[in-house]
């Protein structure tokens, strides 16, 4: 167990005792230092309130029956002397030696003096020996008449013999020791319910890189409709987070070093190639010259898409006119689709103003459209269109290929992920454009185009930008 644990435990039972020092202090103020006070209860209260009354209704007998009745509950804390002026119990039981003393030590002695049968009488509270042990003033022992004044203990009425006094539960040292132990109980089980949760999440902090990342704290903990259990969860969404990132980056690399290892092979092909046959180094030459551009433009992917997965990429914000930059790039598009007897077709647009980085933006675009026109059928359309809403602007860019399967279309935004393995290409041009389009504050995604026959008849990229004014209208 940790410090925590004893921190906790510590604060606990000091919290109690001030807790217990002042209710202590309440009592010793309201008391006055008297502890006559401090034993009475409402009952015995009541008793000597009522005392003269009671004489006036039955006399003095009535008044000896109603405390000889008191005195047999074992729940009495007090027993109520009937003192007469020679400081004799009217049910003759035994008086404290410090009789006097307490008399004068009573405020209000008034409100205590009676007067019955011709004589005068006083009421005194002292502490009953059965229900507080060891308390009772001038003696040990205590002696208690087992029957009223004037009864022999043969005619003693039925009910009014003492019983052995109160149930131990209700005595003061049991109650004391249950406080305590009760006490303890509550303050280790509430220790350790704040100090488990801490040491489990230390331990598995602890396991992090022994496990590599792949740490999870159980339901146990991850459960709990406290603060310690929103903890473990946002420990286990970060555990798997960082877990996803490692193994990401490590298929990037894998992925990096696969799409690497082709062109260098085949450039050490050629070159060898061009050894062995002098005549065709031309040939060679042009080949070699063609893999050092696609190589370049690997790496050049890979850099880009480096910088913007880890946020390195310093973009600015800036008004972009939307409209121009498709027309620029689908013109562009246009000369590479007509070589492979394809075609891009831009329908018209409104001027449309745009809040992005323009480089960005550009690379996004680009990267969408050709994408587009490298897997549209031969002798098929690329269209690229734009609708206007009163806060975004959404660009659709369809194509008429095969379209992906259903369970491929989450990952067609996944680095170096080809849905043809006969394409060309190293599969970073849709994952450029998703953290491109992210970065301007926008959203793309992909779905299947259909027919009237329910069959895909090409892909439909989406991409959601913010209006540079959300309250432009298409005109």
């Amino acid at each position: 167990m940790g410090q925590l644990f004893w921190k906790f435990l510590l604060a606990f039972w000091l919290a109690l005792a001030f807790a217990f020092g002042l209710i202590w202090a309440v009592v010793q103020l309201s008391s006055n230092g008297s502890d006559e006070r401090l034993m009475f209860g409402p009952q015995a209260r009541l008793i000597q309130q009522s005392a003269q009354t009671i004489i006036n209704a039955g006399g003095i007998e009535l008044l000896s029956q109603v405390v000889a009745q008191w005195d047999l509950d074992p729940m009495a804390r007090e027993r109520i002397l009937i003192l007469d002026a020679m400081g004799q119990d009217l049910l003759q039981r035994t008086v404290p030696a410090d009789w006097r003393q307490l008399l004068a030590q009573r405020p209000n002695q008034t409100d205590f003096a009676l007067h019955a049968a011709g004589r005068d009488w006083q009421l005194l509270a002292v502490a009953n020996p059965q229900f507080w042990p060891g308390r009772w003033r001038g003696f040990s022992q205590p002696e208690l008449s087992d029957t009223l004044p004037g009864q022999s203990s043969k005619a003693a009425p039925a009910g009014l013999r003492r019983p052995p006094g109160p149930p131990f539960w209700f005595h003061p040292s049991f109650i004391l020791f249950s406080i305590v132990l009760t006490s303890m109980a509550s303050s280790l089980v509430l220790a350790w319910y704040f100090a488990a949760p801490v040491r489990q999440l230390r331990q598995a902090l602890s396991a992090l890189p022994k496990e590599q990342w792949r740490t999870q704290l159980s339901g146990r903990i991850t459960n709990r409709k406290d603060e310690f259990g929103e903890l473990a969860r946002s420990f286990n969404l970060m555990a798997q987070s960082v877990y996803l990132a490692i193994l990401s980056q490590r298929r990037l690399l894998h992925d990096v070093s696969h799409e690497l290892r082709s062109p260098l092979a085949r450039l050490q092909i050629l070159i060898g190639l061009a050894r062995q046959t002098p005549a065709e180094q031309e040939q060679a030459l042009a080949r070699v010259e063609t893999e050092a551009a696609r190589l370049d433009q690997l790496v050049g992917e890979i850099l880009t898409f480096s910088r913007l997965e880890s946020g390195e990429v310093n973009f600015v914000l800036q008004d972009v006119d939307l409209t121009e930059l498709l027309e620029s790039i689908c013109e562009d598009g246009q000369l590479e689709a007509a070589a492979q007897h394809k075609q891009v077709q831009l329908a018209e647009l409104p001027d449309i103003q745009v809040r992005a980085d323009a480089e960005l933006l550009y690379r996004a675009l680009e990267n969408v459209i050709r994408n587009a026109i490298k897997y549209t059928a031969e002798d098929s359309l690329v269209l690229v269109r734009a609708q206007v809403h009163p806060d975004k602007v959404e660009v659709l860019v369809d194509d008429d290929g095969l379209g992906l399967p259903t369970d491929q279309l989450p990952l067609i935004f996944n680095p170096f992920f080809r849905s043809h393995s006969s394409g060309d290409g190293v599969g970073l041009g849709l994952s450029i454009a998703q953290r491109a389009i992210k970065a301007c504050g926008g959203r793309i995604s992909a779905e299947n185009r259909v027919d009237a026959a329910g069959q895909r008849c090409g892909l439909r990229i989406r991409i959601l930008l913010p209006l540079d004014d959300p309250s432009r209208e298409a005109s």
